[in-house]
């Protein structure tokens, strides 16, 4: 019987040869599921130069940290400035923070000449956005010639503590440039 997986709103399962369900413990934590080759040989300068160039994440004062096929990762130190009236970081600024990240996730694996749009996103808000510093992490999870799907985690990092603070999927578009 083929193998088989998917999602159950316990988790990630996989279907053994019998059918049977177990865990996705092999699954690396913040990582790819599956190692993902770039279609672009300079796609590393290209996701630099475009996040480079988007005004929003210079005025959010956000760094991007780690670019590899199909894994974005970038921070953003405390910017009073980019708080709602409870002292968190705002919903907006994470949705667009983890946008991005998801969208250069998928960045990575297309070729020359193409680039990406978001055609749809969920955001899950887990806690409240209080930190020293944010952390914005994002791997494809699904790439195809069309359609990318991509999953986002962001975190807040206060006194060196780590805390999941939102989650995000994000569906993606290839353009031609």
């Amino acid at each position: 019987m083929p193998r088989c997986f998917g999602r159950s709103r316990f988790g990630l399962f996989k279907c053994g040869p019998a059918g049977e369900k177990g865990s996705l413990e092999d699954k690396p934590k913040g990582k790819n599921m599956t190692a993902f080759k770039a279609k672009n040989p300079g796609f590393k300068d290209h996701v630099t130069k475009g996040f480079d160039s988007q005004g929003l994440m210079s005025t959010f004062g956000a760094e991007l940290v780690e670019v590899s096929e199909g894994r974005i990762v970038i921070e953003q130190a405390f910017h009073k400035g980019l708080l709602q009236q409870h002292g968190g970081l705002h919903g907006g600024t994470i949705a667009a923070l983890l946008d991005t990240a998801c969208g250069f996730s998928a960045v990575t694996l297309l070729p020359v000449g193409s680039g990406i749009t978001t055609i749809e996103f969920k955001t899950n808000f887990l806690a409240a956005g209080v930190g020293d510093k944010f952390r914005f992490e994002a791997d494809v999870i699904k790439p195809g010639r069309t359609i990318t799907v991509s999953e986002g985690r962001a975190y807040a990092i206060r006194d060196g503590a780590e805390k999941l603070i939102a989650t995000m999927t994000a569906t993606m578009m290839t353009i031609t440039l």
